[in-house]
């Protein structure tokens, strides 16, 4: 792929500074070439000028300079994501499914989805369009349901409901996603769940929302949209956590967290408490 620095701008409705120059690939801003795109975060210059990137896409606040070949955008992280993604990933055409990977008849599978080594897909779930199952996961199994009597003894509950990952959904490896009870677990298009996450019955992950590894969610959880929860977060059951807060590492999440909302520690807190 050859791409110029004009067209880079257009995509990302930048603007353009400096000589025309075409890149073939994407780097770091440290190790990029004279034909390579990178992006640079940082108002301070010097990470510019230091690097041997063919095109940099940086913040406005830096001034241009001579003979470089810049794109201002407000957000360069983004507006690289964005490029890299279009014209230099490799993006699959149709579904692949690894050999050791464990797809069970009933399941339904989309289309250009990707599914890891060691995966096991059960038959109640659905996974929608472009979605990625990474090595390990488990999408399907019964929850941990259980009834207790007087003596102690503990009785399985019945779960025959199902999992539902919608178009756009990354599971990170080793993640884990219960069957409901009776309804539906459900992770919304275009969220991304990262390694060793737990998601138990009837769960619900909103459009758009980031897990980091290592968080668990109890049964019935509910979680907005575009919400951010950083790792090692624990949710008790039935919690609702509204559109566009954020969860800080470690918390643990006892009570419902309002949209837009921070909170942080255990029991989280907003952390304009703290």
């Amino acid at each position: 792929m050859r791409l110029s620095s004009t067209e880079i701008a257009a995509f990302v409705d930048g603007d353009h500074v400096g000589p025309e120059r075409t890149v073939t690939g994407v780097d770091a801003l440290d190790a990029a070439g004279p034909e390579e795109f990178a992006f640079c975060i940082y108002d301070d210059p010097t990470y510019v000028r230091e690097s041997d990137a063919g095109v940099i896409v940086c913040p406005p606040g830096i001034k241009p300079i001579e003979g470089r070949t810049l794109v201002f955008a407000p957000d360069p992280k983004l507006a690289f994501v964005r490029v890299a993604n279009e014209f230099f990933a490799n993006r699959p055409t149709e579904t692949r499914v690894h050999p050791t990977a464990t797809v069970d008849d009933g399941a339904t599978i989309g289309d250009r989805v990707v599914i890891g080594p060691h995966v096991h897909v059960a038959d109640c779930v659905e996974v929608g369009d472009g979605c990625t199952i990474r090595g390990g996961a488990v999408l399907g199994s019964d929850g941990f349901g259980f009834a207790r009597e007087a003596s102690g003894r503990l009785h399985r509950q019945i779960h025959q409901g199902r999992v539902v990952i919608e178009a756009d959904v990354e599971i990170g490896p080793n993640a884990s996603i219960d069957r409901a009870v009776f309804d539906e677990t459900v992770v919304e298009r275009g969220a991304k769940i990262s390694g060793q996450v737990h998601l138990a019955h009837q769960v619900r992950i909103g459009r758009d929302t980031t897990v980091a590894y290592g968080s668990g969610f109890a049964g019935g959880a509910t979680v907005g949209e575009r919400v951010t929860v950083h790792p090692h977060v624990s949710v008790a059951t039935d919690v609702a956590i509204g559109d566009d807060a954020e969860i800080g590492m470690n918390a643990g999440v006892l009570s419902d967290v309002p949209a837009g909302t921070t909170v942080v520690g255990t029991p989280a807190r907003p952390i304009t408490e703290q």
